[in-house]
């Protein structure tokens, strides 16, 4: 087999293909954007790139960020000129469906100015007033800095080559047993309790109904995922930041390396969500409650383990505003001098409809980060992949345009998902493909062990102060007279399973005992502990068993 060795790069700036942008402008402009027709990144790109310059693949040539030159200027080309006062500006393209560039030109003049157009590629300002309502919108958008660099940007890349070699020293046992860790039960569990198809418990019975990222059920979900993280022994932080003016936090789980504590490898998706009415119903299960419970369970399964390198597992916030999140992430990153020698992201894992396969998008220069990831694809999954290098829209493009390597793992057929930024973004739309994600979840862990140094089994998984492995399922739903509660387990269980109302009141104790491993049913005729009739309306089967849980919602119709 051929040998590739790794290679760090340190603050070493790459250009990024983005379809999507934002940039912020106004009186604390730093430099200018500038389009630059039939233009390629080779032709403006100094010998050692850094974070002083960004450029963006758009169609018919490129767009500059030069974050360094003086006022409002731009080195290679004219600057957009802003009409507002006090504005921002965003080059705008679906990713999930596409825009109709004569259906969309109207709402976007109405929001603003349109400084630039092709095809169904829009470069528009939107002044500081109109802010919330256009962020309000189901656009996707990247915002492009042009405000000053981080401290240490100017820092000349170091090259070295690292200690992993693709191929010919990759343990695969120890990888396989790893990743057979991976519970689909448990990647699903996740999903449904953030995206409001269940239940959960923190500080008493919650649900959602939107992640959107001004609202309190975003604020909620954030804390709930912090105690789970740190309910599996990490230490957590929350990372504040400001989108626009609304405080935000991404939330940062730690793993210090054995032996190169100093060198990190992030694991990474967004938690926040977004539809056309984000305030009130925003279920993001797909886009991106996916890519978030990937993270979670990755995070799981490693809690028990070891690595040579530092290992952190991010959620990132706002980056349905612009990759709000991960900007301030990898910013801090660079301007703390943190050396991070990967990125692997995840948004949109859980859906197929013709493609039961995972694309691989980055860039060239990262060719060594996607093979790994295409490798073990191959080798610990049944679902197919491909390459992407067409690198836009997520949160690995900040990760880039700093010059670290990164991509981001995305289910093949995104593109044709229903739901996408949509009110009905729900469990129901995934259901029946949601294994396909726990596939790629389990090839990302596979390359996050592989990169990060996995060192042998110290300590049992099952051991961890988790939620299990268990699928909790209730049919008919809604129902009248009974309903059969379904679950399956990977282990034998020893636990209660009741049904509670929305105040969190226990209605009814439907078995309690041991309940073998693999599949367990009991049913609830509607009647309450004193044997009367429960009234219609919403409740709550829970089963426990220890420290796992699992919830699903039931609707009782008279």
């Amino acid at each position: 087999m051929v040998a590739l060795c790794v290679i760090r790069f340190r603050f070493f700036l790459t250009g990024i293909i983005g379809m999507v942008l934002l940039f912020a402008a106004g009186t604390s402009l730093a430099a200018g954007i500038a389009f630059l027709p039939d233009a390629e990144r080779e032709h403006i790109f100094p010998e050692r790139p850094n974070l002083s310059i960004l450029t963006f693949k758009v169609p018919g040539g490129l767009l500059v960020a030069d974050r360094v030159a003086p006022g409002d200027e731009n080195r290679y080309g004219v600057s957009f000129e802003p009409r507002f006062k006090e504005s921002e500006f965003f080059l705008l393209q679906g990713k999930g469906r596409s825009l109709d560039a004569l259906e969309i030109l109207p709402d976007l003049d109405a929001f603003g100015h349109v400084h630039w157009q092709r095809d169904a590629v829009f470069l528009v300002e939107i002044p500081k007033e109109g802010r919330d309502e256009f962020m309000a919108r189901d656009f996707n958008r990247t915002r492009i800095r042009v405000d000053s660099p981080a401290d240490g940007w100017d820092r000349m890349a170091e090259q070295a080559t690292g200690s992993l070699i693709l191929g010919g020293n990759k343990d695969l046992a120890l990888v396989e047993d790893f990743v057979a860790n991976v519970s689909g039960p448990a990647f699903f569990q996740t999903i449904q309790e953030i995206s409001g198809h269940a239940y959960f418990f923190h500080d008493g019975l919650k649900s959602v109904s939107t992640r959107f990222y001004n609202t309190a059920d975003k604020d909620l979900v954030g804390d709930y995922l912090a105690d789970k993280l740190i309910g599996y022994g990490y230490s957590v932080e929350f990372d504040a930041f400001t989108s626009g003016s609304v405080p935000c936090r991404n939330i940062v789980a730690t793993k210090t390396g054995t032996r190169y504590p100093d060198e990190y490898v992030i694991v990474g998706g967004h938690y926040d969500s977004i539809s056309g009415n984000p305030g009130i119903l925003a279920p993001g299960a797909e886009d991106n409650g996916s890519g978030t419970a990937a993270v979670v369970e990755i995070a799981r399964i490693s809690a028990g383990r070891q690595f040579e390198r530092t290992v952190q597992f991010v959620l990132f916030d706002s980056e349905e505003q612009g990759l709000y999140g991960s900007q301030h992430f990898v910013s801090e990153a660079v301007s703390a001098g943190r050396e991070i020698i990967a990125a692997i992201t995840m948004d949109m894992v859980a859906y197929y409809d013709t493609h039961y396969a995972v694309r691989i998008e980055g860039e060239t220069p990262w060719e060594w980060l996607m093979s790994i990831m295409e490798s073990n694809t191959g080798l610990f999954t049944d679902i197919g992949n491909q390459k992407d290098y067409n690198s836009w829209g997520s949160d690995h493009v900040p990760f880039q345009q700093a010059g670290i390597p990164a991509f981001l793992a995305i289910d093949y057929d995104y593109g044709s998902y229903p739901g996408y930024h949509q009110t009905n973004d729900n469990w129901n739309q995934i259901a029946f493909s949601a294994q396909i994600g726990t596939q790629i979840t389990i090839a990302s862990a596979a390359t996050m062990a592989e990169v990060a140094g996995l060192q042998p089994d110290l300590s049992p998984v099952d051991d961890l102060p988790a939620f299990g492995p268990i699928e909790i399922l209730a049919y008919p739903n809604p129902f009248n007279p009974r309903v059969t509660i379904a679950f399956n387990s990977d282990r034998d269980l020893v636990g209660e399973v009741a049904v509670f109302d929305l105040s969190g009141r226990r209605v009814a104790v439907l078995a309690r005992g041991p309940f073998a491993k693999g599949l367990n049913r009991v049913t609830w005729d509607g009647r309450n502990v004193s044997g009367g009739a429960s009234s219609s309306g919403k409740y709550v089967c829970r089963l426990q068993a220890g420290e796992h849980v699992a919830t699903v919602k039931i609707n009782l119709v008279r």
